[in-house]
């Protein structure tokens, strides 16, 4: 289980409105970016970056979005990431 909070990515796929998921995952304070060394690096269009949850927390985050929006969740992944590297 993903227990550990600290860095998580969450990366997904949905059925539709995908600009009202991403917006709804924003205000609860996800980034579509990470900074390392001064420098912003953006992440692919349906991946997001929060500082402070657990992948299991970023995953029940991801569900509640989509049953608020009545958006299928067809498929996500959320890892610790404790690493970046970006172009």
């Amino acid at each position: 289980m993903g227990t550990t909070i600290g860095n998580v990515l969450i990366s997904y796929d949905v059925s539709a409105k995908n600009p009202e998921v991403k917006a709804a995952l924003l205000k609860l304070n996800y980034y579509e970016a990470f900074n390392q060394d001064g420098k912003n690096y953006n992440l692919p269009n349906t991946t997001l970056f929060h500082q402070n949850k657990s992948s299991d927390q970023a995953m029940v985050d991801m569900k509640k979005v989509c049953r608020d929006l009545n958006v299928t969740l067809e498929k996500a992944v959320a890892v610790k990431a404790s690493e970046f590297v970006g172009l």
